[in-house]
């Protein structure tokens, strides 16, 4: 069938599949216009060119299930060995939905596929389709039997559109072949469960969330209320995409599942097309500082820096984490009323890497959250804003800030969207005076002109949409599929080392960091949302000043400062008392958010001060069990119970380093390389 074709014989082929008819009601022309607007992009063209096979990857996102269900003949089959050498959609659907956006979609856009995809002999010869149906108690394997392939059940009509048996006049093609699976098809089966029981496991594993409707009167439906998901599964019984409403579209499904094979030398790339490489290799870029101060501590330092004007990058697809989120990750939570668009990313990238945005132009929100730098800055404890005036606190990462509940160290803010208007007018930040200001300076700027328009329906800057471009941003910095995900997840035995595995038993177990730094059974966020006093704040408020600091003033060259003759210089370090400001309860004092531990070794320094410079510091710190009192007899009574002395040794503070060193991301560079790939909005820019 043509994607050209009018979408109104789409919306036939779904009435016919939920055996609802839309000439039981009468829709008037205009009416119907709407509806077809509102369908899904599966049942029309893409609006954007699908990314070449064999262009991209497909990370795993762990292993696909095994479950015991039945065939439409009423046989046990399993999962795995249907799946086993071949490469699987697997779609969870039931044969009465009613949704247009529903099931009926996942049945066209397979239906498309079948007929697409067998006109490449690779992808018909290792692809099938797979409907499990999530209703037992309708969806019997006599149903599933009448409405497949292998029946007298389902008709291609000469439109093109599709008719059940029960709905045709059989005189009219006496002597029609009345299977749908034809020879050059891709095989379709249906499955079924032999009871809710046994079901609801499979529904489990698989991550879907379905509940009976309500009729008006209370009684149970026979209609469910269930997200659409769509599996892809490889040879090797590993899930490699998940694909929701929004994103379940033919061409992008058989694109996915050509990349698959050409990785696994099944067939070739289209000449020309090659993997599109997003390292930092001969970029002109390092992870970490452009100019690296590494060996510092030595008089055997050489200066080793890079220009920052030598940089490259490559735009990269970021949006794709909303529809795939990396292994390791749960679905990226995104508000109802600022839905993720390419144009609202672009546009937020943009206003985050502009120094127009400051006072005097020329500070932007990337220059405290550096994206070389694990979006944080690892030069400097405590981030130096407009005109050199110092931060009290250290710039957290942004990376995964999309899954925070709460923001800023303090947690005093709640959502991105809101969180973007402080260091804007902050007057050690950006300072601008006013969000007004911000505004009206936005709205001048000739290089924006239209972008605000085109992203938000018409909507020019504003207090609204300046946060949620760059909210749009900030959520897709998303990164999983570390070597912890893909051993614990994806049951790579050889992801990490036995260091490494040994670490993870101590975070799990005698270190107790779990506690904070939750790990789930199918995504792991290393935080749990919550604010704690670690006895650090603390201590640095009511403790006593050393006498001496011991100062690095050259490579290698130390000197001991008494105490007393620094706070001579410049201006005294304002108190931190913590979430404690935000409530004004006693009980608060000192408190600050848990930080997620992912990417941890790209986000030095470490702690809310950025007072421990490597990982090593802050093990020892746990270690020693935070502190009671200052040293003086005053008590720190708001310190966490779960903060205690942990009795480490040497061996195993080293084996919880190695695996606080296997949470780095596979796709760090990526994020980078689309970072750089973006102008640095200033006075000199030539836009």
């Amino acid at each position: 069938m043509s994607y050209s074709g009018v979408k109104l014989s789409l919306l036939l082929f779904v009435g016919l599949f939920t055996s609802y008819s839309f000439a039981e009601e009468e829709i008037a022309a205009g009416d119907r216009a709407v509806q077809v607007e509102m369908l899904a992009a599966g049942y029309g063209a893409l609006n954007y060119p699908a990314p070449e096979p064999g262009s991209y990857k497909l990370p795993a996102f762990g292993n696909a299930k095994d479950a015991k269900v039945l065939n439409v003949h009423g046989e046990y089959v399993n999962y795995h060995d249907l799946f086993k050498g071949k490469y699987t959609f697997l779609s969870f659907i039931y044969t009465s939905c009613t949704d247009v956006n529903g099931c009926p979609l996942s049945s066209l856009v397979f239906n498309r596929i079948q007929n697409e995809g067998a006109k490449i002999p690779e992808v018909l010869d290792k692809l099938q389709l797979i409907n499990m149906s999530f209703d037992p108690k309708i969806d019997t394997p006599e149903r599933l039997l009448a409405i497949s392939g292998e029946a007298h059940g389902m008709h291609q009509m000469p439109d093109g559109s599709m008719m059940l048996d029960s709905q045709m006049d059989h005189s009219a093609h006496e002597g029609h072949d009345m299977a749908t699976t034809k020879k050059d098809e891709i095989k379709l089966s249906y499955l079924t469960a032999d009871s809710v029981e046994s079901l609801l496991p499979i529904i489990s594993d698989y991550d879907q969330t379905i509940q009976n409707q309500v009729n008006e009167d209370g009684s149970q439906s026979e209609n469910f209320s269930h997200i659409l998901r769509v599996y892809l599964i490889d040879p090797e019984l590993k899930i490699r995409n998940i694909y929701s409403v929004s994103f379940l579209h033919p061409d992008i499904l058989l694109n996915d599942v050509m990349t698959l094979m050409i990785e696994d030398g099944i067939m070739e790339a289209k000449e020309g097309v090659s993997l599109v490489d997003h390292s930092t290799k001969d970029m002109g870029i390092r992870l970490g500082a452009s100019d690296s101060k590494e060996g510092y501590d030595t008089d055997q330092y050489e200066t080793n820096s890079r220009s920052i004007t030598a940089r490259k990058g490559i735009k990269s697809d970021l949006i794709r984490v909303v529809k795939t989120p990396p292994l390791g990750l749960p679905k990226i939570p995104v508000p109802n009323d600022n839905p993720i668009t390419i144009e609202k990313i672009e546009l937020g990238k943009k206003l985050f890497f502009d120094r127009r945005l400051s006072l005097n132009d020329t500070f932007s929100c990337a220059m405290c959250h550096m994206a070389e730098q694990g979006y944080t800055s690892n030069e400097l404890e405590k981030a130096v804003g407009f005109e050199g005036r110092s931060n009290r606190r250290n710039a957290p990462t942004l990376y995964n800030t999309a899954y925070l509940e709460r923001l800023f160290l303090d947690g005093r803010e709640t959502s991105l969207e809101n969180q973007v208007w402080h260091p804007l007018v902050a007057e050690n930040k950006m300072a601008m005076t006013s969000i007004g200001q911000a505004i009206e300076k936005i709205r001048g700027i000739p290089d924006y002109k239209g972008l605000f328009e085109a992203a938000f329906n018409g909507q020019q800057a504003g207090l609204m949409t300046i946060g949620q471009a760059i909210a749009s941003y900030e959520r897709v910095l998303v990164s999983g599929n570390s070597p912890f995900d893909r051993w614990y997840y994806a049951k790579e035995d050889d992801a990490i080392s036995k260091e490494a595995k040994r670490g993870f038993d101590l975070f799990t177990g005698k270190a107790n960091c779990v506690a904070c730094h939750s790990v789930g059974e199918k995504t792991a966020l290393f935080t749990d949302n919550k604010l704690h006093n670690t006895g650090l704040g603390f201590i640095v408020a009511m403790g006593k000043d050393p006498e001496t600091e011991r100062m690095l003033i050259a490579p290698g060259i130390y000197v001991d400062v008494k105490s007393s003759l620094k706070k001579t210089y410049g201006k005294a370090p304002q108190g931190d008392t913590g979430y404690y400001e935000v409530t004004q309860n006693p009980d608060d004092r000192w408190k600050y958010r848990t930080s997620s531990l992912r990417n941890i070794a790209l986000t030095a320094p470490y702690m809310h001060d950025g007072s421990m410079q490597d990982l090593e510091s802050v093990i020892s710190y746990y270690n020693e069990g935070g502190f009671l009192d200052n040293g003086s007899g005053f008590p720190n009574v708001t310190q966490s119970p779960i903060i205690k002395p942990l009795g480490l040794s040497e061996v195993e503070s080293s084996d919880l380093l190695a695996f606080l060193n296997t949470l780095t991301g596979d796709n760090i560079e990526e994020i980078i390389s689309d970072a750089f790939a973006t102008p640095v909005g200033d006075t000199n820019y030539d836009h």
